[in-house]
């Protein structure tokens, strides 16, 4: 039975959280897609790789058979600071390791940036991921609204 770790992140927006896990690979080398992710408002056991109920709970969860084989569940809790924790099985953490969460964490600020910038108009064009090492770096471009032209005659 492997033991859980659970890693602080400053993760507080669940949708940019779950868009985030969207734009990752599980150790199989899959996309990570929407569907493979179980969103719960309580949160819900995490099952061991043999099928075992654990007595860790999260309210973001990619079950163990979408994690990659023989696998745990991999979650994120919602802590009281409002913040996420990522739990992660002892055995998993070598693949889900500290670059992975890394790399999921500038998704997150891309995916974030997405969200608050698409409430005032302003469009995601493309990103650019530009990893180096171990080192995650992600460029985004948007697209700002088109402005109305106002001209103004100064001269009469």
């Amino acid at each position: 039975m492997s033991h859980y770790a659970n890693l602080q992140t400053n993760i507080t927006d669940q949708e940019a959280l779950i868009r985030a896990l969207c734009q990752m690979k599980n150790r199989n080398g899959h996309s990570i897609t929407r569907n493979m992710i179980e969103v719960h408002d309580k949160a819900q056991h995490l099952f061991g790789y043999q099928g075992d109920q654990r007595s860790q709970t999260a309210n973001v969860i990619i079950r163990r058979q979408n994690v990659g084989g023989a696998a745990n569940d991999v979650g994120f809790v919602r802590g009281s600071n409002g913040k996420f924790q990522a739990i992660i099985s002892e055995y998993d953490s070598g693949y889900y390791t500290a670059e992975w969460l890394a790399k999921m964490t500038t998704w997150y600020g891309v995916e974030k940036s997405k969200i608050e910038l698409d409430a005032k108009g302003i469009k995601y064009v493309e990103g650019v991921d530009k990893a180096q090492g171990n080192c995650p770096t992600l460029e985004a471009f948007f697209e700002a609204p088109k402005a109305k032209k106002t001209v103004t005659n100064f001269f009469g």
